[in-house]
This record gives structure tokens, C-alpha cells and sequence, in this order.
């Protein structure tokens, strides 16, 4: 296929199938108009999975799917003629027709020979990719090249796969320039028996703020790993999959320390891309709260939730910008929301002690102020803005952002490129300790997380 001309039209179906769920994500862009966004659509597979010995990926399991899927886009998107295989229609207009379909299908995901098989039998105009370690290498060294970032940090976090990856510049001296370096760390479970037996491992009541019994736990714990809901607000579930990511971010970080130490902490900028079905159960705070406290992190970075498969699914596309073959994006709709992160030092204790005072400025929204107190794991939300949000700050009593010991900081929310929906400042005293026991923890995380 030629490279697409910058301000053509043009429209590209994506699917991820990935920890028993389909991601679908049909981008459309028209430049001259300037339009663009990305329709976006969920199959949860976990209710086959007792299923999957059967024949259930077949043609009409395909059929069924993408004819469900032209009804969720209300866009045409194949021929579907009963004497041939299911055809692509080209790409027309808006609403109808694609330049193309690809399907990529994580390495780890069950009965992947299955579904390659029966995707490659439905029709032979699908593209078929596979997600490895080295196609998320490529995704991560192409968006550092095309963003500001020094350093990117994507931690998958599932139930049986907790992945982390890294991709940073490094000045090589042998060529006298930069170059990137690339690192991984893995815990895979090989089964589900596998990871309900990991909470008796003895570190998971360390982290733990229920108070309930080892057979309470255990019973809670496996009816949820055995169903894989996909909300939940019973703060038994919510507390006990917080322990267990925050043990797999801890094995990860004591066996690979070398591959995560520093990040956050350079002259440049940093950026974590978080990614999983974990995230999507703990929400925002309490899974930034897992990360830093098992990954030991530190510094100054911003967070991107990519919990729809988006930066993983047309990753690879924003980074060869106009040399893609598939679709042109620009970081929009890939890179367009984020959440900055701080954790300076702080030997501050005392309660209720300001360590921060910051400003919120926009034209509209006028000028307000804000404050993070010590010992607190502070989340603060943004209000709406379709302006320039103005954010400055200054750290306060001692605390300062490390390595260069920083007092202040600003930094804009500019909603058409890199808007700001949130800011996280942990003032926490270092080391964070947990325990002695789990009535301890549940004081500790109340005086946190407010």
C-alpha cells in the first residue's frame, strides 16, 4: 500500500485481542477538516472461557462479532458475500469502508492458535500481527522519538501477566550521540490456581488493610480471580487486589532494580503508561498508590491510562506519523490526557503541616489556589477547562522535588496537544512502611488517601 498523503481522508479498523477481551478501535482522520477521533468498542471473552475447548472461534463467531460491530460504529465495514470469504469494503467516505483491518493477538493469550487459525479461515483480508516483547519495544522506542519524553515506563498489570517495560535515551558515547535503552521485567502465572495461591505468600498480609480471616481472604480472592469482573466496589476486593499488585510491582522491582531505579529522576522528562484489567478495577489512586510503593518510585512524571488498548493498538502508526502505511494519528487521541505525579522528599510527619502550595490559572476559570499537606497521598482533579490551565507550585518546609533538590514547579494543560486532568502529590515520609499488621495499614491508608 502506498503512504498515505497527510490530508487524505482516510479510516483503519484496529482490534487487540488480549487478557480474554477484544479491543476494537476504528480511527477515522480528515485534516483538512480538522477532524479526527478514534471509535472504540469492548468484548469481554472470560464467559467463554469454559467455553473454549469447544469450536467457539469459528467463522460465525467472527460473523456474529463484526456484524455487531458495524452496529456499535453504525459504520459499513465488509462485504458480506455468502460465496466468499469476508472482504473489506475500501474506504469511501465517512461511515463506510476501511483502508484496512488488522487483528493483533498478545503471545500470552489462551488458545492462540485457536483463534489465529479461525481469524486467518474468516477472511484472508485481516491483517494478523502478534503482540510480543519486541512489538512493545518497537511501540515504546517509536513514541519516545515522537514525544518530548527521555524515558517511558509501561507496566501491563493483569491477574496472570504483571509486565514492565521500559525504553530511555542514553547518551552513547561511542557514537557521541543518543541511543535507547531497553528493558523488561515479568511475573507470569500459569494459571488461575496459581495466582489464588499467591496470596499465601507471606508479604501479602504485610500490605493488607482487611481485617478478615486467611479462609475470608482466600474465599473472597478466588471467586474473584475464578469471575474477572469487570467493576467492582466491595472494599474487600478493592483492598486485596491492591496487596497483590502491590507484591508483583515489589518481586519486580527487588529482582530487576537496575531496570527501574532512577526513573522519574533524570534531567528529562518521564512518562508512565499504565495498562491492564487491574487498573481498571482500583481506579486511579489506588493504583498509582500500588505502582510507587512496589516499583519504589520517585521523582516527577506523568501518567497516562491506556486501560483501552489505545497506545498499544495504533502505537506503532503515530510513531511513523506521515510514513505509515495504515493511518496518520497525531497524539490527540493517544497522548491527550495525563495525570502529573510528584513525589518529592520530605521528612515532614506531622500531621496536617502544608509541604505544597500550588495555583490553578486559566481565562476562563480565573485564579485559584490549592495545598498538600504532609503524610498524604494527595489526588487532586482538575476542573473542566477548554483553555490554557496555568499550573504552578512551590514545595514547602523542607520538601523539594530530588535529584537537584527543586522548590517549585509549573507546568500548562493545553487541551489540543497535553491536557492535565489531575495531580498527584505523595507526601509521604520515605521509606513508606506498612504493617505491623492489618488494623495498622487500614490507619495508615485512612490518614493517606483522603
Amino acid at each position: 500500500m502506498k503512504n498515505l498523503s497527510l490530508l487524505e481522508k482516510n479510516a483503519y479498523l484496529s482490534i487487540i485481542i488480549k487478557d480474554n477481551g477484544i479491543w476494537a478501535h476504528l480511527a477515522y482522520t480528515d485534516f483538512n477538516a480538522g477532524r479526527e477521533y478514534i471509535l472504540s468498542d469492548f468484548t469481554d471473552l472470560t464467559p467463554l472461557r469454559y467455553r473454549l475447548d469447544d469450536d467457539v472461534f469459528n467463522r460465525k463467531f467472527w460473523q456474529e462479532y463484526f456484524l455487531n460491530l458495524e452496529g456499535v460504529f453504525d459504520w459499513r465495514l465488509l462485504n458480506k458475500s455468502k460465496d466468499s470469504p469476508f472482504i473489506s469494503i475500501d474506504f469511501k467516505r465517512e461511515g463506510e469502508g476501511v483502508s484496512g483491518i488488522r487483528m493483533q493477538i498478545d503471545d500470552n493469550q489462551r488458545f492462540f492458535d485457536k483463534i489465529f487459525a479461525s481469524i486467518r479461515e474468516f477472511s484472508k483480508d485481516i491483517a494478523l500481527r502478534v503482540i510480543d516483547d519486541l512489538y512493545v519495544q518497537k511501540v515504546l522506542e517509536g513514541v519516545l522519538q515522537r514525544t518530548e519524553y527521555d524515558d517511558l515506563l509501561y507496566v501491563d498489570m493483569d491477574l496472570l501477566d504483571f509486565s514492565v517495560f521500559r525504553a530511555r535515551k542514553v547518551y552513547d558515547r561511542k557514537n557521541n550521540g543518543e541511543s535507547v535503552v531497553f528493558s523488561k521485567a515479568k511475573i507470569n502465572w500459569k494459571d488461575e490456581l496459581s495466582v489464588i495461591d499467591s496470596i499465601m505468600d507471606s508479604r501479602f498480609k504485610a500490605f493488607l488493610a482487611t481485617e478478615l480471616s486467611t479462609k475470608e481472604i482466600l474465599n473472597y480472592w478466588s471467586n474473584f480471580v475464578s469471575n474477572r469482573v469487570l467493576f467492582s466496589e466491595d472494599p474487600n476486593i478493592i483492598d486485596i487486589l491492591r496487596s497483590y499488585s502491590t507484591i508483583q510491582g515489589h518481586s519486580i522491582h527487588r529482582d530487576n532494580a537496575e531496570k527501574i531505579d532512577n526513573f522519574g529522576l533524570s534531567k528529562g522528562e518521564s512518562a508512565l503508561i499504565v495498562s491492564g484489567y487491574i487498573p481498571r478495577i482500583l481506579q486511579e489512586s489506588k493504583t498509582l498508590l500500588c505502582l510507587i510503593d512496589g516499583l519504589e518510585l520517585n521523582g516527577n512524571f506523568d501518567c497516562y491510562w491506556d486501560l483501552d488498548m489505545k497506545i498499544l493498538c495504533y502505537g506503532r502508526s503515530f510513531s511513523e506519523g506521515t510514513n505509515a502505511v495504515d493511518i496518520i494519528l497525531t497524539r490527540k487521541e493517544l497522548l491527550s490526557l495525563a495525570s502529573k505525579v510528584l513525589i518529592p522528599y520530605t521528612n515532614v510527619d506531622k500531621k496536617n503541616k502544608v509541604v505544597f502550595s500550588g495555583t490553578l490559572e486559566s481565562l476562563s476559570g480565573g485564579k485559584s489556589e490549592f495545598f498538600a499537606l504532609s503524610s498524604e497521598f494527595a489526588h487532586l482533579q482538575f476542573p473542566q477547562h477548554t483553555e490554557k490551565l496555568v499550573v504552578e507550585g512551590e514545595f514547602k518546609n523542607g520538601t523539594y522535588l530530588q535529584p537537584s533538590n527543586q522548590k517549585s514547579i509549573g507546568f500548562v494543560s493545553k487541551p489540543e496537544t497535553k491536557k492535565y486532568d489531575s495531580l498527584l502529590i505523595d507526601a509521604r515520609v520515605r521509606p513508606i512502611i506498612y504493617g505491623p499488621d492489618s488494623y495498622a495499614n487500614k490507619l495508615k491508608l485512612q490518614k493517606w488517601i483522603k
